[in-house]
């Protein structure tokens, strides 16, 4: 860990039961587009929304699960016509992510520059923002305040990242009442995806006193509050928790990105279609078991979190949760577990990791 470091968060930050009740005076008259996905209008909220507020100018409600390049592009080029000076995300981490990749423009509004700016074929110059005002419906992701999204290519079976520094929300608000419809399997997975964020910036090279602070809040919070989470969806106290675990993860890996978990999982997601919460998080005690002994600041954060140094406590709560810790569970045979490590050698995020080895 670092002793000299710079943290930052230039997210404005609301957090609260009905918060959602407020976000007039945070769109401050500005023309808006509200971005969502399908299963918001079936629920009333958009219609709630509209009532909060009279600045909403075009909804898109299409947002798919995972957003891919190909479904982005006809969105682009369909809201490119209209006038908005901000953009109202309500939803997931896929929608969230969305919103970020609708926010950049160049003067042309050209889809292609937001694509090559992702792939990395063009530099990261002659681009503006449309500023995000970010209500997130999981608890897991941290989109709305991060400054990167990710983008799918799944004919590539490739995970891209639109990383630019001013990328970030302008406001998060946080309802944790906007949680109670998510079904158990997603509950578990953003849960799980929320505890590999914090975990991931701890042993990280990016990690300081601040984000490790707020990544062991987070991770305790989810091992004592997820289980019980899972089995009473409908309690907003449990909900509420979970919603700060996420929000404190996001203010620790925010600073530090993720590191060698997430690394694995894309893999796992684009070739195997297992969920990313699950395949970010299966592989965080086999990481753990890595990297105990070997950082005295790690050690220190992981014996706060779990009460000793073993992943002991983790692999309770994978296995409370039933889900399975194992490579073989996933139908990863050894040849592809072998393509699997061999990957992590020039990938960014692996090599944000204290953890350079793998033993599987």
């Amino acid at each position: 860990m670092k002793n000299n470091f710079i943290y930052s968060m230039p997210t404005k930050i609301v957090y609260g039961i009905d918060s959602i009740n407020d976000i007039n005076q945070y769109i401050n008259g500005r023309k808006t587009l509200l971005v969502t996905s399908n299963g918001f209008i079936k629920r009333g909220l958009i219609d709630k929304v509209k009532l909060l507020t009279n600045d909403i100018v075009e909804v898109i409600s299409d947002i798919k699960s995972h957003p891919e390049f190909s479904d982005l592009e006809i969105v682009y080029n369909k809201i490119k016509g209209i006038k908005f000076d901000l953009i109202l995300a309500i939803g997931g981490g896929s929608v969230l992510d969305a919103s970020k990749f609708f926010s950049v423009y160049n003067d042309e509004k050209d889809f292609n520059f937001v694509d090559s700016i992702i792939r990395g074929t063009i530099p990261k110059t002659g681009y503006n923002l449309i500023p995000i005002l970010s209500i997130p419906t999981t608890s897991g992701t941290s989109s709305e305040i991060t400054p990167w999204a990710t983008i799918w290519d799944m004919n590539e079976k490739k995970k891209y990242s639109l990383h630019l520094p001013e990328l970030f929300s302008e406001t998060a608000i946080y309802d944790p009442t906007l949680t109670l419809s998510i079904p158990k399997d997603i509950t578990i997975q953003t849960g799980l995806d929320t505890l590999s964020h914090a975990l991931e910036s701890i042993w990280n090279k990016n990690s300081n006193p601040i984000t490790i602070n707020y990544a062991i809040n987070s991770s305790k919070i989810i091992l004592e509050f997820l289980p019980k989470l899972a089995n009473n969806l409908q309690n907003l106290e449990l909900r509420d928790q979970i919603m700060r675990a996420s929000m404190y993860a996001g203010l620790a890996f925010s600073n530090t990105q993720t590191a060698i978990a997430h690394a694995l999982s894309y893999y796992m997601t684009t070739n195997k279609g297992i969920p990313h919460g699950i395949a970010c998080s299966f592989t965080l005690p086999l990481l753990i078991d890595e990297v105990i002994g070997k950082y005295d600041f790690v050690d220190d954060a992981l014996k706060e979190i779990f009460g000793e140094l073993s992943s002991n406590k983790i692999r309770e709560l994978f296995d409370e949760l039933g889900i399975s810790t194992s490579f073989k569970d996933y139908s990863m045979s050894d040849r592809e577990i072998n393509i699997l490590k061999s990957s992590l050698v020039n990938s960014q995020r692996a090599n944000n990791s204290l953890i350079t080895d793998l033993c599987v």
